[in-house]
């Protein structure tokens, strides 16, 4: 799929403008994770991508396209992405004492990784979504 100026103008307003500084977030960012995200819905329960509000891949490519820049660039993509694992964890500090430990996980370290962002979890979601229903062989 070609990511057009078209598809990158329409995600920079999809969540209320949050991505709309093309300071902060370059078109070359954008287009980027936007590749990425159309490569995660490439299967036929997601549909044809299209401009419409009710596009079932066009909702799945920008919520993974939000959690993936979420996810590795956070809120300044200036820096670049860092090569250190996110994982989910809590931490509690009593006194002079702290504690952090991995919180428990069912999932897969791929799946897991979406539960890192509330786009990455709408994500997981309407991915099962897609993947629900009947396969012709």
């Amino acid at each position: 799929m070609n990511i057009t100026p078209a598809i990158i103008a329409d995600f920079r307003q999809y969540f209320s403008g949050q991505y709309s500084s093309v300071t902060v977030w370059p078109d070359h960012i954008i287009e980027e994770v936007l590749c990425e995200a159309d490569a995660e819905t490439g299967g036929s329960g997601w549909g044809a991508f299209s401009l419409e509000c009710n596009s079932f891949k066009r909702r799945g490519m920008y919520l993974f396209a939000a959690h993936w820049l979420e996810f590795f660039y956070g809120d300044n993509p200036a820096n670049g992405v860092g090569g250190i694992a996110r994982l989910n964890t809590q931490s509690k500090t009593v006194g002079d004492e702290s504690i952090a430990y991995r919180v428990a996980s069912m999932m897969d370290a791929g799946n897991d990784a979406l539960t890192y962002t509330v786009y990455g979890q709408q994500f997981y979601r309407l991915r099962r979504r897609a993947g629900m229903g009947a396969r012709v062989i």
